[in-house]
């Protein structure tokens, strides 16, 4: 079964890759049996923001993405740079630093896919 590793580094401004992303992670699972795991990282964690106007459908996405059993990050690292805080960040969603995270899964058999 395939192991895959999506990593979303697309900010705010790019909501449509963001949904290509999640449903791309979601049918993986779905319809292939794979197993999933989806982090944000650089400009992907604005996405994230819970005062963001668009946040809504971010959480619509990442609800779907867990129902599914997609474990689903963020890179805090990454969010430090961009001067925001992890309270900033919508809830239920591990920080992780992207860095060690990626290479935890490929050391776990996943395949890394970019959007």
């Amino acid at each position: 079964m395939a192991k895959i590793f999506v990593i979303l580094t697309k900010g705010k401004d790019d909501l449509n890759m963001v949904n290509v992303a999640a449903n791309f992670s979601y049918n993986a699972v779905k319809n292939a049996g794979a197993t999933v795991n989806f982090m944000f990282l650089g400009r992907g964690v604005e996405n994230l923001l819970k005062d963001s106007n668009g946040i809504k459908p971010i959480i619509d996405l990442v609800d779907k993405m867990k129902s599914e059993n997609i474990e689903v990050t963020y890179c805090k690292v990454s969010t430090k740079g961009l001067g925001l805080s992890e309270e900033q960040m919508l809830g239920g969603i591990e920080p992780v630093m992207g860095g060690v995270q990626t290479a935890k899964k490929i050391d776990e058999g996943f395949s890394v896919i970019t959007f």
